[in-house]
């Protein structure tokens, strides 16, 4: 792995091999990357938001991964805590998972138009204005058919925990860039990939690279 120097962001080279699209692509869905960070404890937020565990570095990446995405996918419990705003890239629009339509979180990011929520087909209906999607019945989602309506596109799945361990669980993540923290936190803080358990199964270590303060940059792909 490459060490680079905090005190500067990574040069383009080094993010542009970490976070190149692959060549190949999954069948009859979205391509999903999945990003999160956890403290080397496993801690995925400090006081409720995860902002406080990263630095320059672990930014850059965020970006140049956003960069190449065509959509973002995110649960409501992350949107709100982590007080979401409208995204600078053009074009790129955020889907937010939730089971009821309530935004009075976080008006200003679905009063831009740039967020679409993602409810159940049986949910009530999202407030006047709000783009919204319906997949699923039963109170749940079905993050399946959300999926596959992506077909031929780059998804950033960006959490939180609850829903990268839903759609890990499910077979729909291809690609995880996990930042791991030079921190123990300890507490109660969730995993980076929270609920029911999933596919035991390997997954290969495609790059890698670690700042001098410590932080270590991961990027995996299903096997």
């Amino acid at each position: 792995m490459r060490v680079l120097g905090d005190r500067d962001l990574p040069d383009d080279d080094v993010i542009a091999d970490h976070v190149a699209l692959p060549a190949k692509r999954p069948g009859g869905r979205g391509l999903v990357r999945l990003n999160m960070i956890s403290s080397a404890d496993g801690g995925t937020a400090i006081d409720g938001v995860s902002g406080s565990l990263g630095n320059r570095n672990d930014h850059a990446v965020f970006a140049a991964l956003r960069a190449r995405a065509d959509a973002v996918l995110v649960g409501l419990a992350t949107v709100v805590p982590e007080h979401y705003r409208p995204p600078p890239e053009p074009g790129l629009q955020i889907y937010v998972v939730s089971h009821e339509p309530d935004v009075s979180g976080n008006p200003e990011l679905f009063e831009s138009g740039r967020a679409t929520l993602v409810l159940p087909e049986d949910a009530p209906p999202a407030p006047s204005g709000v783009p919204e999607l319906r997949a699923g019945t039963g109170g749940m989602v079905d993050l399946g058919v959300v999926v596959a309506g992506f077909l031929g596109k780059v998804v950033m799945l960006e959490g939180g925990p609850r829903l990268a361990g839903t759609m890990i669980a499910l077979g729909l993540v291809d690609e995880f860039f996990h930042t791991i923290a030079p921190m123990a936190i300890a507490g109660e803080s969730a995993r980076v990939a929270h609920g029911e358990p999933a596919d035991a199964a390997p997954w290969e270590l495609l790059h890698g690279f670690c700042d001098d303060a410590g932080y270590l940059f991961l990027r995996y792909a299903r096997a």
